[in-house]
């Protein structure tokens, strides 16, 4: 069963997320072109800003996840009631916390923006009420999280997935209808309040007898002080981007960042609908044995290698043609930007089983001291680049903190100490097809024309080399024996029997 839940949580999260990508596409051209591009990045350094704001949860959630396994598979309903009855008071002071801090930074915004001509109360306004439309969801965490655990993440999933998709196209009627960024800041809240409000109705039909009353078992609080620590780092790692860019460079080149980055985020969250799809599987099967473990985990790798082929090679090809057509000039686009933005999706979609297996097996202090490395190199050499070749250092020390403090170390922490075997193999088939990877890339780059007149002939090329791309990559799979997790899309065996691993 594992499988198919995985699969099912897979498909309800991800697939939503395109047409959520493809929205979001037509909600930031029109942003551009009605409300300017100071505007849409100060709409982006907001998301950023509250991203910080979440370090008070301190990675409890994870924590809480981690705790909730066992006790289900065991069904042990005393202590589900227990962790769920304090994981509640503990995110209702954490939603809370989150609002009075940022309530506190609200006063002091204009000091993460170079230069900028919104007024005092402008600032102010438009960021308490994006505020408040991020922290209502650290009340409803509890809840989402024994979904999650219990391998029912599509339950959420589509709640939240139907809701962005609202929210996004309210965002593009209201623009449209020459109304300002107040107004579509007040319809994210609203489409936030309706999400939480709705998580919690389908909650208490599912599970009737959960009983927030019980004795509370706070001991997940214990985990803080490692947690926090992982939680900082992938904040840096993925934040603290265009908070240098908007204090150094500016909100345009912000704009020009954030439009490089949606792609990439955009893609990544689409795959990373993969971690939150296995996290409560393999949270399940690190209870049963190593050796079950680590089969799984190589034919994880195998895929996450398979779809960064498919995906990355077409990426970096297309995505500068892409942007100036689309965006019809308006963007400034670089050979560099695309290759390091590429660079950086490629790592964050092949690093998902290091993620997926750190997590589950509750290996949080362990991979401390490599998290607190990260943090210190991504922002040392993000603070100096920046300064010499603009957003392409900023990106440049992103990509060589998380090979240094990243690649470098997890597998060794997964295969040592989950595992009790040698690394040499995982390291050694990541820089054979991580050489194969950039071999077609730049043979597909080499052949495709420069320039491409409407984006119906991009699409063409585009298409062509996308499937080209695709067959040549599954060729290589299959030639190197690495196509085994193509079984893992079976629901049943031949004889009827659920596959089960």
């Amino acid at each position: 069963m594992r499988t198919k839940s995985t699969i099912i949580n897979f498909i309800t999260d991800a697939f939503p997320q395109i047409l959520i990508l493809i929205l979001g596409l037509f909600k930031s051209k029109i942003f551009i072109q009605v409300l300017g591009s100071d505007k849409l990045g100060l709409y982006q350094l907001y998301g950023q800003i509250v991203a910080y704001l979440v370090l008070i949860e301190g990675g409890i959630g994870s924590a809480l996840l981690f705790r909730l396994y066992k006790p289900l598979k065991e069904h042990n309903n005393e202590a589900i009631n227990s962790i769920m009855s304090a994981s509640r008071i503990i995110f209702r002071i954490v939603g809370s916390l989150i609002f009075i801090v940022g309530f506190v930074i609200s006063f002091f915004i204009s000091a993460f923006i170079k230069e900028t001509n919104f007024t005092f109360s402008f600032l102010q306004i438009t960021f308490l009420i994006y505020l408040f439309s991020q922290a209502i969801f650290y009340f409803t965490i509890p809840y989402r999280t024994l979904f999650e655990a219990d391998q029912k993440r599509y339950v959420p999933n589509l709640i939240f997935q139907i809701t962005t998709i609202v929210k996004s196209a309210l965002e593009i009627i209201i623009v449209l209808s020459g109304l300002d960024l107040i107004a579509i800041l007040i319809s994210l809240s609203f489409c936030s309040l309706l999400a939480n409000a709705t998580i919690i109705f389908v909650f208490k039909k599912t599970y009737k007898n959960v009983n927030f009353k019980s004795k509370k078992d706070f001991s997940m609080v214990k985990d803080i002080k490692d947690l926090f620590i992982n939680t900082l780092g992938n904040l840096i790692s993925n934040n603290i981007d265009i908070l240098i860019i908007s204090k150094l460079l500016g909100l345009n080149f912000v704009v020009i960042y954030s439009t490089y980055n949606y792609f990439v985020e955009g893609i990544k969250q689409f795959v990373d609908k993969i971690t939150g799809a296995t996290l409560s599987s393999v949270g399940d099967l690190l209870l049963d044995t190593a050796e079950k473990a680590k089969k799984i985990f190589n034919e994880f790798n195998e895929f996450v290698f398979f779809v960064a082929s498919v995906i990355c090679v077409p990426m970096f090809i297309f995505i500068n043609k892409f942007i100036t057509i689309w965006y019809k000039g308006n963007i400034e686009v670089s050979f560099w930007l695309a290759l390091l933005f590429t660079t950086v999706l490629f790592y964050q979609i092949t690093r998902i089983p290091l993620k997926v297996y750190t997590l589950s097996s509750g290996k949080f202090k362990v991979v401390k001291r490599f998290v607190i490395l990260e943090i210190i190199i991504n922002l040392l050499l993000s603070l100096i680049l920046v300064r010499y070749i603009g957003i392409s250092g900023v990106l440049l020390a992103t990509v060589i903190s998380l090979y240094i403090a990243d690649w470098l170390t997890k597998p060794l922490v997964i295969y040592k100490q989950i595992f009790m075997a040698n690394p040499l193999q995982y390291y050694t088939k990541y820089l054979i097809n991580t050489v194969f990877i950039v071999f077609i890339a730049t043979m597909f780059y080499l052949i495709v024309p420069k320039d491409y007149s409407s984006l119906l002939v991009l699409f063409i090329f585009g298409a062509v080399i996308t499937v080209a791309n695709l067959l040549v990559t599954l060729l290589y799979f299959y030639l190197t024996k690495q196509i085994t997790f193509i079984s893992r899309f079976n629901f049943f065996k031949k004889d009827g029997q659920k596959y089960e691993n």
